[in-house]
């Protein structure tokens, strides 16, 4: 096995179980959660941290802060649609959230229960169903 293989298990191995330690709830899939935390490094790393700290002032921590683990309705109009949710107060984040409605729904899905079950966070997986509901909310004429 490869060293860059070897990583990877031992890092999904790791995250169920401190997943399991403080969660009532199965893991995510550990395939769904590598995707996930590649999905992260490729997309949300440089502006929230490796840690999930975010930089203060400019973007804002998804460790243990109610967005990222509240509604997941609202976590995905944030992310996919850049609508700031009302638990982030204006003005104390510089940075503006790209909007990552371009990812497909699996992606979405991945890199959001990643969030929700890492930086000691403990809240539901997010389901391709999920995305693909506040897509079509989105879409629908009003």
């Amino acid at each position: 096995m490869d060293r860059q293989l070897r990583r990877a298990s031992l890092w999904v191995a790791l995250a169920s179980a401190v997943w399991l330690s403080g969660c009532q709830q199965a893991p995510p899939d550990p395939l769904a959660y590598t995707a996930g935390a590649k999905a992260y490094r490729n997309n949300c790393l440089a502006c929230h941290q490796a840690q999930g700290q975010g930089v203060a002032g400019v973007q804002p921590p998804l460790a243990q802060t109610p967005v990222p683990t509240g509604d997941v309705n609202t976590l995905l109009r944030w992310v996919m649609y850049g609508q700031r949710p009302a638990a982030l107060p204006a003005g104390q984040y510089s940075g503006v959230m790209p909007q990552f409605s371009y990812l497909s729904d699996a992606e979405l899905a991945a890199v959001l229960t990643y969030v929700r079950a890492s930086f000691g966070n403990h809240a539901s997986a997010v389901t391709g169903d999920e995305v693909k509901a506040v897509r079509q909310a989105q879409a629908a004429p009003n």
